[in-house]
């Protein structure tokens, strides 16, 4: 059989799987973007077939900042249930909809037989004009509102370096225990490019009496300036060894991807040790590494000798 030119050899996967201290790989999702044309379209199309053999908890799909891109959203979401029968979670954000447009889509969403949310307030459109009628202030109060509604299986955001909107970290974390307590069952967090920080914020939420899943994401390093600069947005540190790491230099560029995926690789690898319960992959619909990594931690080996 031809070797798979997407991952390493098998004598290279073995050296390399042997950094996970796991023999079963963790639950894995992938998140998604709704494309925004025919090309785009059709690069996820791609990357859906390629993540879904190894996509053990499924998919999720965002929706725009202000609740832009809603039916791409739906339409998406719909989409990939369909092909690969993997559980898919829809986000669906307050800000940017009226409350009745907010559980229309959730009774959509609910009658087309998606039953994963991610409840977000969500971030504000950047031309700051609101709905005519007000919608949800907290997520939480979203988060409420879906569980009188439906039977959702509702996760929320976390943010294991907080939100920038936060007072500071504990004052944020009750944020997250009053939206788990309205109804939400998991949480899945805001990446981090220090995984102690997510060590950090586990230890801070039993404090609070969190006891709910706290999914960490992971963010592929192979676009370095891209991730650098969502870091920067999102109030997530920047480790001043890692940007050496994965700045270019001159003569060095081809050496940067080898460097972005066995950096990848120790974070995933120190955030399972750190108790991580799954881990989700911000994917930005590209599915070269995020396959590497789960492949890497065995993903898919069932399915693969089922098919042998």
């Amino acid at each position: 059989m031809a070797e798979d030119a997407s991952f390493p050899g098998q004598p290279t996967a073995a050296l390399l799987r042997d950094l996970f201290e796991t023999v079963t790989p963790p639950p894995l999702s992938f998140e998604l973007f709704p494309p925004r044309s025919e090309a785009g379209h059709d690069v996820l199309r791609e990357t859906v077939g390629r993540l879904a053999p190894v996509a053990s908890d499924g998919f999720s799909v965002t929706m725009g900042a202000g609740g832009t891109a809603r039916s791409g959203t739906m339409e998406t979401v719909q989409e990939i249930a369909q092909t690969t029968g993997k559980p898919v979670t829809a986000h669906l954000t307050a800000i940017g909809h009226d409350r009745a447009t907010v559980m229309n889509i959730a009774d959509a969403l609910w009658n087309s037989g998606i039953t994963r949310v991610l409840a977000l307030r969500g971030d504000m459109p950047r031309d700051e004009l609101q709905p005519a009628e007000p919608s949800f202030e907290h997520a939480s109060d979203l988060v409420a509102a879906l569980r009188d509604r439906h039977d959702f299986e509702i996760s929320v955001a976390a943010y294991p370096e907080k939100h920038p909107e936060a007072e500071d970290l504990d004052d944020d974390i009750d944020h997250l225990k009053e939206k788990l307590d309205a109804g939400a069952s998991s949480a899945i967090c805001q990446f981090v490019l220090n995984p102690e920080s997510y060590a950090r914020f586990l230890e801070r939420c039993g404090q609070h009496g969190i006891d709910a899943p706290i999914v960490p994401g992971i963010m592929p390093l192979d676009d370095w300036p891209r991730v650098r600069n969502f870091a920067l947005r999102t109030g997530a540190s920047v480790p001043g060894w890692l940007d050496r790491l994965l700045t270019e230099r001159d003569g060095e560029g081809p050496v940067t991807p080898l460097l972005a995926a066995a950096a990848t690789l120790e974070q995933t690898r120190r955030l399972i040790a750190y108790g991580a319960p799954a881990l989700h992959i911000y994917t930005l619909n590209h599915w070269h590494l995020p396959l590497a990594l789960a492949r890497l931690m065995g993903a898919g080996q069932d399915a693969a000798a089922a098919g042998a």
